[in-house]
């Protein structure tokens, strides 16, 4: 089916961040004094969590673009044409959002730790 070829993807996906949430939340990186910053978890990076964003996002056109072709593009213009600014602003602002997202929940977590 369709989805078997995505599971590699989603459970690298799903394995990376799972490991470095934990590491970030059990592991004292604050302990560990580097001359040049400190140790933490590799999602407490903004630039970590919005190269997963952008590796989501360009495996969702792809996805999109390999099942439905260029009839993938018709979803802009539905229900209205009205609306194709909107949906093609929410293509961009998508990954921002789901790195933002990420970024400031590991962030917390490690302030309140």
């Amino acid at each position: 089916s369709f989805y078997k070829e995505w599971i590699p993807f989603i459970g690298t996906l799903f394995l990376f961040i799972f490991g470095s949430n934990w590491a970030g939340a059990v592991i004292p990186w604050k302990l560990i004094e580097l001359p040049e910053g400190e140790f933490a978890a590799p999602t407490n990076d903004i630039n970590t969590t919005v190269a997963l964003a952008l590796l989501t996002s360009f495996a969702y056109f792809y996805a999109g673009l390999s099942k439905k072709g260029l009839g993938y593009f018709k979803r802009y213009i539905e229900p209205i044409p009205l609306l194709l600014p909107i949906n093609i602003l929410e293509d961009f602002t998508k990954p921002l959002s789901l790195s933002f997202r990420l970024f400031g929940n590991v962030l917390a977590d490690e302030l309140t730790i």
